[in-house]
């Protein structure tokens, strides 16, 4: 790949890949390796390798063998891992910055050995909505360039491989924007009200609509949310429910889960 042509989307990274590692995209695919992100659906086995992967960790993590663990449930935690590394930089970008990373644009490396982590191919970034419409142009920018572009292809792709509901991976979904917009209101308290605002117009528009709730919704304070689904996690034997998670008792108020 080769330099990324857009300096002040460079500047933007740098800043917003200090609030977490889900907010981290790295300014270039450097080395070999990488793919364009559209690999996730456009290449079976790429995917395949990506939820054996998660599948493996998830069984060494619970100490079980790798069988116990379903494929649906490495399908999902998958999903959700991609949907966080998603939405957390645009969202960030779109209310902080002037620039937006394009979801399309991203590459990652299915030779990797770590976790997967994105990259920016060639070509410059979305512009970010100002003003007062920065909310909701904000959620409009990543209907149409996360939900829509990206997440709803790796989505189909999945289920052709595993059988899993498409209710239960957009309510991963909802789950990953509500800690985007708690782990951003926290580390830059000035944007909570927009974020919230943000959250709230895309959990009231599809494919999000139903799927859950923010405790508080007229104020900024997104940390508790309650989500419709679950991703599934606690069928893994010795692990439990998340925070969020519709299968707990609906008269509790939850924080959102640790990401």
């Amino acid at each position: 790949m080769g330099p990324m042509t857009d300096p002040m989307l460079r500047a933007v990274l740098s800043d917003i890949g200090t609030i977490n590692l889900f907010f981290a995209v790295e300014p270039e695919a450097a080395g070999g390796g990488w793919v364009p992100i559209d690999g996730l659906w456009r290449r079976p086995e790429l995917l395949a390798a990506e939820i054996a992967d998660v599948r493996g960790r998830l069984a060494g993590r619970a100490d079980v063998p790798e069988d116990e663990v379903e494929p649906r449930v490495a399908a999902s935690i998958l999903y959700q891992g991609l949907a966080s590394r998603l939405l957390s930089p645009v969202i960030a970008a779109a209310l902080c910055h002037d620039r937006v990373p394009d979801p399309a644009a991203l590459h990652w490396s299915p030779v990797r050995t770590g976790p997967l982590v994105f990259a920016l191919g060639d070509g410059p970034g979305l512009e970010a909505p100002t003003g007062r419409a920065r909310g909701r142009g904000g959620a409009d920018l990543v209907s149409d360039h996360v939900f829509t572009g990206v997440l709803a292809p790796i989505g189909e792709a999945i289920r052709t491989q595993v059988k899993v509901a498409p209710r239960l991976l957009w309510g991963n979904a909802a789950s990953s924007l509500a800690g985007t917009v708690q782990q951003l209101a926290e580390a830059r308290p000035g944007q909570a009200g927009t974020a919230m605002a943000l959250a709230t117009a895309l959990m009231n528009r599809p494919p999000l609509v139903g799927l859950g709730e923010f405790a508080r919704p007229g104020g900024t304070d997104a940390r508790f949310f309650t989500r419709s689904t679950c991703c599934l996690y606690y069928r893994i034997p010795g692990c439990g429910k998340c925070g969020d998670c519709a299968l707990l008792s609906a008269r509790r108020t939850r924080p959102t889960g640790a990401r």
